[in-house]
């Protein structure tokens, strides 16, 4: 039975006759509304703000051969028990068959919710207890054996997971035991119990995080690499993280170098992003148009449209425009005289100028063809026009940077991003949003071509020179990853 204080927390009865709520896994009594229902593959919303996943519908008595492949069945009276180990969001609505009486559909939404309180208390509880039991186990290590290496990862990132299963790829081309621990397909989302569960499983040597530190359950014999991508909140805080003697922390900027230093981080290694040279190339059979393509998400969603936001940006893009360069020394004397946090103009006012508004630049100014791929562009009205829709991480990408002459590749403050380093290994021209007085070399001088303003990058499409990129990629591929995370190992193991 639930706690006092779980059961205070039951909500209004969810179940519902014959109708079904717009949002959230369901549960139905009735086999032919499940199989009706799984059959409109309707998205439901995760925590993330644009990434969904595919509606499961569980259903009640036996097992159908015939069910399709988002139809979970789960006898009622296995709810409670079952539910722990399911990797699914929970069900947020009951569907009755049409007829049910009142009093019925109360009194078993009332059971029901009170279920789905014990399975988040049950694994509230595991996790606790699987987290004591992984500090103990001490992982052993055989020098004529593979390392165990896992890669953990979740669906709801959008670069960060293909980077893990690249990665993970590599490892097993190695001859490692490998297990990407993510979810199998768009209807699961696993939790920190899962995750956990996995983990004790596989009982790893050595993991793999991207953008975490997820170390409290960690043996302190198991090796732990954390690759920082994104400015994260618990390295921007500042306060100190508990760094372990077998971390091993890899950093993709100076900026957040200079985050895990505040961190008490005592030791940081470069690692740029990395390409798959089996997916990214230039051996795609299509021809190579005299155009141009962006592929990336714009940044328009980060706004908060504020009077001071808007004030600032003004000035942002007003100096973008006039071709000088754009430092921390400007930056920070803006944020103070708007009263704007620096993280946020920094991270989302600034990366907006130099993604957005260069790319209206080529919309605008371009005298070829432009496509432009990704996120939330359509209500862009100067980008709308030349944006084509979202494309899937992987060969997608690679066949429409072979096709085209021309990459555009927009960041603020680094040169050896993953879109240089992907468009180059394609054989597309990179064109690059010049930050070179702040970005780390090597900078590629003599494959790339660079623009401060939108007349730099028009006359950067109008160049007849013909380049080829493909030497900037070679350094920068997971293989290399995967043999230094391996040789590190054993180095530390003194193997």
């Amino acid at each position: 039975m639930p706690s006092q204080s779980a059961a205070e927390n039951v909500q209004p009865p969810l179940g519902t006759a014959g109708t079904e709520p717009a949002e959230g896994n369901l549960y139905f009594f009735d086999y032919k509304q499940a199989y009706q229902a799984a059959m409109t593959r309707r998205q439901v919303p995760t925590q993330h703000p644009t990434i969904t996943s595919l509606q499961v519908c569980f259903y009640d008595g036996p097992a159908r051969e015939d069910a399709l492949d988002n139809m979970v069945n789960l006898p009622f009276e296995e709810v409670a028990t079952k539910l722990v180990d399911l990797p699914y969001q929970l069900p947020t609505g009951i569907i009755f068959p049409i007829g049910t009486p009142a009093n019925f559909i109360d009194e078993i939404s009332r059971v029901f919710e009170k279920s789905l309180i014990q399975v988040k208390e049950q694994r509230s509880m595991l996790v606790e207890r699987i987290k004591k039991e992984l500090t103990r186990r001490a992982p052993e290590f055989d020098h004529d054996k593979p390392l165990r290496i896992l890669v953990r990862a979740s669906r709801l990132t959008t670069v960060m997971q293909h980077c893990s299963k690249q990665l993970a790829t590599a490892m097993k081309n190695l001859g490692h035991e490998v297990l990407l621990d993510i979810e199998e397909n768009d209807m699961q989302l696993l939790d920190e119990y899962l995750h956990l569960k996995n983990y004790r499983e596989f009982n790893p040597h050595v993991v793999f995080n991207i953008n975490a530190l997820s170390t409290e359950h960690l043996h302190p014999d198991v090796f732990h690499f954390s690759w920082w991508q994104d400015p994260m909140p618990c390295i921007v805080s500042g306060k100190a993280l508990p760094w372990r003697s077998r971390d091993i922390v890899l950093s993709l900027t100076r900026d957040f170098d200079n985050y895990l230093r505040n961190c008490k981080c005592p030791a940081v290694k470069r690692q740029h992003f990395c390409i798959d040279e089996d997916i990214f190339n230039s051996e795609y059979p299509v021809p190579r148009e005299n155009k141009i393509v962006f592929i990336g998400s714009s940044y328009r969603d980060r706004l908060t449209h504020s009077l001071a936001e808007k004030g600032a940006l003004e000035e942002i893009v007003r100096r973008l425009e006039g071709g000088d360069p754009i430092n921390e020394s400007f930056l920070r004397p803006l944020a103070e005289q708007w009263n704007i946090n620096y993280h946020h103009l920094y991270w989302d006012l600034f990366h907006y100028a130099a993604r957005d508004i260069t790319l209206q630049w080529l919309c605008r100014e371009s005298t070829i063809p432009v496509e432009v791929y990704g996120r939330g562009w359509e209500g862009d009205p100067v980008v709308q026009p030349h944006y084509r829709g979202e494309l899937p991480h992987g060969k997608p990408v690679a066949e429409m940077y072979n096709s085209a002459r021309f990459a555009l590749i927009t960041h603020p403050f680094e040169i050896n991003s993953q879109r240089l380093v992907e468009a180059a290994a394609c054989g597309a021209q990179p064109v690059i949003f010049d930050c070179r007085h702040t970005a780390e070399a090597p900078h590629w001088d003599q494959y790339c071509r660079f623009f401060r303003t939108a007349k730099q990058l028009s006359e950067c499409l109008t160049d007849r020179r013909n380049i080829d990129p493909r030497p900037v990629a070679e350094q920068f591929t997971y293989k290399t990853l995967a043999k230094y995370v391996t040789e590190t190992v054993y180095q530390k193991l003194n193997w």
